[in-house]
């Protein structure tokens, strides 16, 4: 191969005047840049000898290794003098293009190429993977991981001619960039963003066609976002590429998710990998910390049944995931999280969707919304011996609690501090610091339900000339309207509304609808019986039974309608179950 001077984005005959440091890409084919021009080398010897030392900066790559990247088995007689002449070559393209910043240093047993993460992409590339890895915000995370990934440009080393890097080096950095996009998909689903999600698998897919959780995330996304028939194809094309490529069959993950789809259930997707290193209380998770230390101190004493029960939105799920990871050690035999409703609300059948046994000793099942009563009594049946169950459901499920033994929370919002480091934790800490008195009110307009601020937080960061004075203005004249993220249905608090006043039934949602339109902050049994004109006794069974189905907020001797579930029932009812008549149990 030829070791002539390289091929050049721009001219670079001429005398150059010293320039910044030089910038070297690996991640794609192996370039120079300095300033605002740019070399790219052409396959060489040299090319081998620069590409292998930026591989290990500042470490000492020894003559063997060198000779190896350079000639392979077909090493020159005088292949120690041969190298010599490599690096001095190497050496006078630095002098001619005025490079700065990287020094060669012949060192005893071979060469040392000194660079950093402002020299070197790679390098640049790893440090931010570290960095999102100690982010506590998943946007954050995710939009480090995006910015690493944007420093490749293409196959790496694509004009380095060294069969040795590319069989032994290049697939291990392919690997790390495989490993951060399967990440990113990770967060974009976990954070609602299916559309860009799918652009992403389609392209991963593709390019690694045996990758079973490139093709399960593509699968679950297509299925959630019903496509059924995209997703049952996706597990076909993966399952026949390992058939005929590599004579194996899917795994026991992939199995069980296009089971899942034949069966019309939502998958029971394990929780995606948290980021490495330890997890507080407050990492990806904010508020709650007292709560979330009493769940996990129950789950790790061995209580069988746990229950968290609130509105929608109100962060149940959230939080059990959270405490579930935090009391890992506690259960050998692993965690399994099942959700309890299939993709049109119905229930499941819990002993369809429990998996083969797993390693021994006692397993957590989180089992995710929990549907109804009568599905909650057949759940005692799936424990063995030492198992816990940590359930979320918009029902108290106080029935199983009593008949089984437990231990029973109903999610409050969150305080106020709380809902203000949240909307930090998305739109950074300085945009909440320059206008403090601006941030709580957005809160208090989200009524501090987590759903509702990720939603606007998300939405303002999409309008980054917005201020948050502005924004509050923006999300009061129509906060329900506002509160959903466009094409996103379990992003939408109308649409949590919606599904739980359809499950309540017509009777309760009319109710609830004539007890909204008194207008009174807070009701009473007594104006409660008289404004549905049933008696006290039956008002107050009605009044529980919505309390029950956190529809209703009780203190004391009142209860009240959430402000902004009374918008929603203030709407045009079209948009809601019809309301029905005067339940006849209540006459």
């Amino acid at each position: 191969m030829s070791d002539g001077p390289p091929a050049r984005e721009q001219r670079l005959d001429a005398p150059q005047a010293p320039r910044p440091a030089a910038v070297f890409r690996v991640l794609g084919p192996l370039t120079i840049t300095s300033g605002s021009e740019a070399l790219v080398l052409p396959p060489s010897k040299v090319t081998s000898l620069l590409a292998t030392l930026l591989l290990h900066p500042d470490e000492v790559v020894s003559t063997g290794m060198l000779q190896e990247a350079i000639w392979g088995d077909q090493r020159p007689g005088s292949a120690r003098a041969a190298l010599q002449t490599c690096a001095l070559r190497l050496r006078q393209m630095f002098a001619r293009h005025a490079i700065t910043g990287a020094v060669i240093k012949t060192v005893p047993g071979g060469y040392r190429i000194t660079g950093s993460a402002h020299t070197i992409d790679l390098l640049h590339f790893r440090d931010l993977v570290s960095q999102a890895r100690d982010e506590p915000d998943p946007d954050a995370e995710l939009a480090a991981l995006e910015t690493a990934l944007s420093l490749w440009h293409g196959p790496v080393l694509a004009n380095v001619p060294s069969e040795s890097l590319h069989r032994d080096v290049v697939p291990r950095i392919v690997e790390e960039r495989v490993r951060v996009i399967e990440r990113v998909c990770e967060l974009k689903i976990r954070l609602g963003r299916d559309r860009s999600a799918l652009v992403d698998l389609w392209a991963a897919t593709r390019a690694h066609p045996a990758n079973e959780r490139f093709a399960a995330q593509l699968a679950e996304v297509l299925y959630r976002t019903g496509r059924q028939a995209d997703a049952l194809a996706e597990l076909r094309r993966v399952r026949e590429h390992l058939n005929h490529e590599l004579g194996v069959d899917p795994g026991q993950g992939l199995r069980a998710l296009e089971l899942s789809i034949l069966r019309g259930e939502r998958p029971a997707a394990a929780e995606p990998p948290a980021p490495a290193g330890p997890i507080s209380i407050t990492s990806a998770f904010v508020g709650r910390d007292a709560l979330c230390r009493a769940v996990v101190e129950r789950l790790a004493a061995g209580i069988p049944i746990l229950v968290l029960s609130g509105q929608p939105g109100i962060g149940k799920t959230a939080l059990a995931r959270h405490a579930a990871r935090l009391a890992a050690d506690a259960f050998p035999g692993g965690q399994i999280l099942m959700a309890m409703r299939s993709p049109d609300g119905r229930p499941s059948a819990p002993e369809r969707l429990l998996p083969q046994a797993g390693p021994p000793g006692r397993r957590l099942l989180v089992l995710d919304d929990v549907a109804d009563s009568d599905q909650a009594l057949q759940l005692p049946a799936l424990l063995s011996d030492g198992d816990t169950m940590l359930l979320t459901s918009r029902l108290s499920l106080s029935g199983l609690v009593a008949r089984y033994g437990g231990w029973l929370h109903r999610l409050e919002p969150l305080e106020p501090a709380e809902s203000v480091r949240l909307l930090g934790g998305v739109l950074g800490p300085e945009r909440i610091s320059a206008e403090p008195a601006a941030a709580a009110e957005l809160a208090a307009l989200c009524e501090h339900l987590p759903l509702a601020l990720r939603i606007v937080a998300t939405r303002i960061l999409l309008r980054s000339r917005m201020t948050l004075d502005e924004a509050v203005g923006w999300l009061g004249a129509d906060r329900l309207g506002r509160l959903s993220l466009p094409g996103e249905r379990d992003m939408s608090v109308r649409a949590r509304f919606d599904d739980v006043l359809a499950q309540a039934g017509p009777d309760h949602a009319g109710a609830l609808r004539r007890l909204a339109a008194t207008g009174l902050a807070a009701i009473t049994v007594d104006e409660a019986a008289a404004t549905l004109d049933v008696t006290t006794a039956a008002a107050r069974r009605l009044l529980d039974e919505l309390v029950d189905r956190s529809l209703l907020e009780e203190s004391a001797a009142h209860y009240q309608v959430g402000d902004l579930l009374r918008l929603h029932l203030h709407e045009p009812a079209a948009s809601h179950p019809h309301p029905g008549h005067t339940p006849p149990h209540l006459n």
